[in-house]
Formats: C-alpha cells, structure tokens, sequence
C-alpha cells in the first residue's frame, strides 16, 4: 500500500538491449511528517513499545491492518524499521554482539608504561606477542612469538586502545608486549588492560548525561591532558596521561577506576531506550494523514 501512490517514471535501462525505456515506481520520492502545534494534541497517541512490536503489529493493534505501518514509520521520521525503532532485548543483544564484536587491548608505551604507546595500527595489520628484551638469533631475526596473533579490527587513540580479533586474540593478557613488523623494523607496545568488545568502555558520562573527556584532567577542573589550566591542581602543570579519566581508569598509577564510565552494552542499551515513546496518529486522524500523503507524493 505504501508504494502504491508513488509516481511511474520513464528509467532508461542501459543493461537491457531489447528494452531501453522501462517504467518504474519513483521510490525514492520522499515525505516528511509536518510539527503539528500543541494545541493538536489530540492528533496523537503517545506510546512506549514493548518486546516484539514491530510497525506492522502496532498498526494492526490500532488501526485494525497492518497496511498502515508506513504512518507508523512515516510519523516518528523512522527510515529503518529495524533499527530506528526500539530493539526487543534478543534483538538488541544480537546487534551489540555483531557491533562489538572482538576485544579491546588498550596500550601503554614499551618503554614507558605511564604514557600511551604512540603506535599507529591500521585495519587488517596483524600483530603478535614479542618479547620483552628484543634478543636477535645468529641470523640477526628478533625472537618474538610468531605463533600468538591477533589481527587489527580498528584504532581508537582517543582511548588508546585498539580493537582485534582473529588469530589467537583470547590469548593474550594484561601486561603482554606486542609487536608488528614493519619494513623489518620491530614497532612494541605494552598491553594495560584487555577488554571484551561488548562489555568495552564506550566514554565516560556525568549523571546529566553530558560527556567527559576521556584524556582530560579526571579532577573536578577537567583540565585536557598536556594543557595548563586556569584553575584547580593545574595552574601551572598540566595533568599527565595516569591523571587522566581514562589513565585512572585503567590504572596506569594507583587504583583504578570506573566511576562515570559506561560500557557499550550500557550504552546501547540506554539509546534503544530512547527509541521506546513513539507517537501515533489517532485513529480518527488516519484517512487525514493517507490523503495529505497521496496529495504530497504525486506532487
């Protein structure tokens, strides 16, 4: 029903010899729903979705046929009917699981373990556990352990951390030096903590919700790393990486801690949340919104 309005247009079809002219529907002409004031009100319902609706099921709930999803979708600006709208919780999990999928290595320097490690890694590169002294055999090749590998999924310097998986990726721990080799120079950093992707910090957040940087001062003055603050402990030194919110987290110096940081379970959880009050068009209101879509679609 939804397309059955859209306009026919003349496609030249350069694939087909026989046929060059064909006639198709125009999907991609698109509406937007209208504000429409407070004082309408009443043209809406507010409703909070539940586990295993989906527009198809609401519309029919409503409106008695599930051919008006698309004023379901259409209302609350929702492009994709399987993501733009709140997740039961299977499909939720599912989709953090494929999102996130690996484990994080977040990385210290080789040679300096309060610092972060200055290693750029790329997608695909594959690294390994080396070893700490970089000893060469009689043939000049540094001892390293081909056998533990990981391959690189992606590089978050804002975190410091990168995401892998592949190889023998469980294997490795806290406290590992790892390596790649490049031009037949030997790149090592130092693993601080080992995160699973799906339960692998997202940012950190104050109640309000607001965001906090991660490589900023984790006192109250929040002064980014490496800059002299106007207030506060750094007047006249700039915090260093351990005095940051992500070094206390990860416990670069002392204790660490996880106070205002939320996870990418958390997270997603809390933006599927979201997603949950939907509006609807009143019933009374339907056929009123199905002739002012037909009018605007023709054009």
């Amino acid at each position: 029903m939804y397309f059955d309005n859209f306009p026919i247009i003349r496609y030249l079809n350069g694939f087909d010899p026989e046929t060059r002219i064909t006639l198709v529907t125009d999907i991609l002409r698109r509406v937007r729903a209208t504000n429409i004031s407070t004082e309408q009100s009443s043209f809406f319902i507010d409703y909070d979705t539940q586990d295993g609706d989906t527009p198809e099921s609401i519309s029919h709930r409503l409106y008695d046929s599930t051919d008006f999803f698309w004023v379901v979708l259409l209302l609350n600006e929702a492009l994709n009917p399987y993501y733009d709208m709140a997740l039961d919780t299977i499909s939720l999990e599912n989709f953090i699981k494929k999102k996130y999928f690996g484990t994080y290595f977040y990385l210290v320097g080789y040679g300096n373990t309060a610092a972060p490690s200055g290693i750029t890694f790329s997608a695909d590169e594959t690294l390994f556990r080396t070893s700490t002294t970089g000893i060469t055999d009689d043939f000049g090749t540094i001892q390293h352990e081909f056998t533990t590998r990981a391959r690189v999924v992606e590089h978050d310097p804002t975190l410091c951390r990168i995401r892998v998986d592949g190889g023998e990726h469980y294997n490795f721990s806290a406290g590992d030096v790892i390596g790649t080799l490049r031009g037949g120079s030997l790149h090592r950093a130092t693993i601080k903590k080992v995160e699973d992707g799906i339960f692998g910090l997202n940012g950190f957040e104050k109640a309000d919700g607001s965001h906090i940087n991660p490589l900023a001062s984790s006192s109250s003055d929040e002064t980014p790393l490496g800059i002299t603050g106007s207030t506060g402990d750094y007047t006249t030194t700039p915090p260093v990486f351990w005095q940051t919110r992500l070094g206390v987290y990860l416990g670069v110096s002392g204790s660490a801690s996880t106070t205002h940081a939320v996870n990418n379970y958390e997270y997603e959880s809390n933006e599927n949340e979201t997603k949950r009050s939907i509006k609807l068009v009143h019933p009374d209101q339907l056929q009123n919104v199905v002739s002012a879509f037909e009018e605007l679609i023709v054009g």
